[in-house]
């Protein structure tokens, strides 16, 4: 366990506000770091945070922990599920509930695209923690890959006694198969989904499939959880292909991005609805494919506003906020609209490869992992990263309005390559960075706008 005080008191205010919705009067952005990981047992690489009830932050470390997987190359530290936990006093003390050990998963919520990671876990009914991991299981106890798990991380029935980590499936991630599932969704029964990439060769050429995966809990606790395939994209179908981000769920169907597309595009987005009375087949169809030109390779997946809008991102050269309308009748076509261009020049971000997340008045708030005003070169463009904030117009058909709430300069005890966000109900925005910090391993931010 270990604790980080700060002494600026932004991150003092930041504890507190969190703790009692107490609220920041500051008129700027309120921006702090608030744990920098030291790599090791500690920790190397978050993979973005989610917030737990009593105000507690809970992510993934892609590597770091106390045990050892291996490549066919290489050594590396397996991974870990860890609690960053505030007080009054304006400590965040830091605890690692699980290492990774390879037979239970290792690299925790893989980042598949671009080398950012993905989200990293949500919690279920009962408390437990649900996520994938890159490798590892059953089936690769190893962790050379590929492979991957999903997991549960149950928390214990007495205070400080240890988390319980349950392997719900283990991907076989041989010849063909889907492997290295990301993101987790749990539908309104309890069912776990997440997605998965395959690759395989015809006639020479490269071909990019992948699969939706169910995971429906036991009758009896204790019991195994059911597999199932609601769409495979393996051979490639018209939805698309690389499915390499998770689902979200609304209106009784599901949502989500490929990063290709069969035809030749550059990615889709799809949506998945359950099997009819009297069926056992889910219905699969592409809404909106991507060519180049107009926002290319969704890496992530979408957020639901009101009415069903949906919003993501692009991060095909140097990428774009989009979103999709629905159709005003039944079986009408969805309209795409990129809302904000970025252009990774002049202190503008580039490379958007995590989601937005929607605040109050239907602003969106999400990260660059380049660009900004810092001295990095990520991803072929100038800086290390930025937060951003678009703000709807005032009527429609108006422009976005963006806003830089936070250039990251990797210095200083300051992160780079921003994550995925979580917003906090009193509007307070937690993140990771994949680098930087006091020690160049990434570090877990706060900033209130």
């Amino acid at each position: 366990m270990q604790a980080l005080r700060h002494t600026p008191t932004s991150a003092v205010m930041i504890a507190l506000a969190l703790l009692t919705a107490a609220h920041l009067a500051a008129q700027t952005p309120t921006y702090a770091v608030l744990y920098s990981f030291q790599g090791g047992a500690d920790g190397s690489g978050p993979n973005g945070v989610t917030l737990g009830k009593s105000g507690a932050l809970y992510g993934t470390t892609y590597t770091g922990g106390k045990n050892t997987c291996s490549t066919q190359t290489q050594y590396y530290l397996c991974g870990t599920v860890f609690e960053l936990a505030p007080s009054t006093a304006g400590a965040w003390t830091k605890t690692v509930l699980h290492s990774f050990s390879g037979p239970d998963g290792a690299r925790p919520s893989p980042q598949i695209i671009e080398d950012v990671p993905g989200p990293s876990l949500v919690f279920g009914s009962s408390g437990a923690l649900y996520g994938t991991t890159e490798v590892g299981g059953s089936n690769d106890p190893a962790g050379t890959g590929p492979a991957g798990t999903v997991f549960e991380l149950a928390p214990p029935a007495t205070a400080g006694e240890a988390w319980a980590e349950t392997v719900l499936y283990s991907l076989s991630g041989s010849g063909e198969a889907p492997h290295t599932p990301n993101g987790v969704l749990i539908d309104p029964s309890g069912a776990v989904y997440t997605t998965a990439v395959a690759s395989y060769f015809s006639k020479g050429v490269g071909v990019a499939g992948g699969a939706v995966f169910k995971l429906t809990p036991p009758a009896e606790p204790g019991g195994t959880w059911t597999e199932s395939t609601p769409v495979n994209f393996f051979p490639p179908t018209s939805m698309g292909e690389w499915p390499a981000a998770g689902v979200v769920y609304t209106g009784g169907s599901f949502f989500g991005t490929t990063y290709f597309n069969y035809s030749g595009g550059c990615g889709s987005v799809y949506e998945l609805s359950p099997p009819t009375a009297g069926s056992s087949a889910w219905i699969g169809t592409e809404i909106y494919s991507f060519v180049n030109g107009g926002g290319c390779n969704p890496a992530e997946s979408v957020t639901v506003g009101p009415g069903g809008v949906l919003y993501g991102t692009t991060i095909g050269g140097p990428g774009n906020v989009f979103q999709l309308t629905p159709p005003a009748t039944a079986g009408g076509a969805w309209v795409e609209t990129a809302i904000y261009n970025f252009t990774g020049t002049n202190g503008d971000g580039a490379e958007p490869a995590a989601s937005v997340v929607m605040g109050k008045n239907g602003i969106l708030y999400g990260t660059t992992a380049g660009g900004g005003t810092g001295s990095c070169n990520l991803y072929g463009y100038p800086g290390c990263g930025t937060l951003y904030q678009l703000t709807p117009p005032t009527s429609p058909g108006g422009t976005w309005t963006e806003t830089i709430l936070h250039s990251f300069t990797g210095q200083n005890g300051d992160g780079a390559q921003p994550g995925p966000l979580t917003l906090a109900p009193n509007g307070i925005i937690f993140g990771s960075t994949w680098s930087g910090g006091t020690a160049g391993t990434g570090s877990i931010f706060a900033l209130k706008p």
